[in-house]
């Protein structure tokens, strides 16, 4: 019982996501307390049933596909986040090389291959890096929004991402300046943990607001996580000045 009280907010009433200006306000099949969003039965967070970087991949018929995590490009440890049809985000300390493909896999499965075309370094402001791609993705590959600063509570669950395709439960623990430290939520089965390691940095956690998985932060390190906040003024100033530096 516990659980699910610390956990309503996390669920709540959901709805869509939207790709477009704001959250789309009709009503979905998701559920409304985390009780029934992860199973009885402890399931670990795999996304994909099967996955082919370059070809049709089959994401996982389980607790996960009430998130749309179509924006993330999981075919190399250098994790790219979408941030717009032509725009990513990287940890600045492990960027993805222009000659490696960022793929993406729609809801279908389908794959889309894009490359690095131009990168900023952002080091001055944390550890993020802004992409340009050679070509703009399509609307069924999600772009994600920034979390606000009202919405990072300390104590409330983050979905954090990692290089083996896995969702897994954190909380927040601290956001100090323009970093947020992230910790382990005890109250759940350790199925839902995961201890960052090394190749792990860079992939993104979120939260889930209505309906929709808003970017919160990027791994800069390991163990529960931390790294730079994505709802900071400076992080977002910095980031928007950089895209529209690359242009599209």
């Amino acid at each position: 019982m516990k659980t699910i009280i610390s956990f309503i907010a996390f669920a709540g009433m959901l709805a869509l996501a939207s790709c477009g200006p704001g959250p789309s306000r009709v009503r979905s099949l998701v559920p409304e307390t985390l009780s029934d969003f992860i199973p009885k039965r402890p399931v670990k967070g795999e996304l994909f049933g099967y996955y082919q970087p370059r070809g049709r991949s089959k994401w996982k018929d389980n607790w996960t596909e009430n998130l749309d995590l179509t924006g993330v490009s999981w075919n190399n440890a250098r994790t790219a986040t979408l941030i717009s049809p032509s725009h990513v985000v990287m940890a600045a300390h492990f960027i993805r090389p222009s000659d490696v493909p960022v793929m993406f896999h729609d809801r279908d499965g389908q794959p889309h291959e894009r490359f690095i075309a131009e990168v900023r370094d952002l080091r001055t402001v944390g550890d993020v890096a802004v992409a340009r791609l050679n070509r703009p993705l399509p609307p069924g590959v999600k772009r994600y929004r920034f979390a606000s600063p009202a919405m990072a509570a300390v104590g409330r669950p983050v979905l954090i991402t990692d290089q083996t395709r896995t969702v897994s439960i954190h909380r927040i623990g601290e956001v100090f300046g323009r970093n947020i430290r992230l910790e382990y939520q005890p109250e759940l089965d350790p199925i839902y943990r995961r201890n960052l390691i090394t190749g792990d940095s860079g992939n993104p956690s979120f939260l889930w607001d209505g309906g929709e998985s808003w970017l919160l932060e990027t791994h800069t390190t390991g163990g529960p996580g931390s790294g730079p906040f994505y709802g900071d003024p400076e992080i977002q100033a910095a980031i928007r000045a950089a895209m529209a530096e690359l242009g599209d």
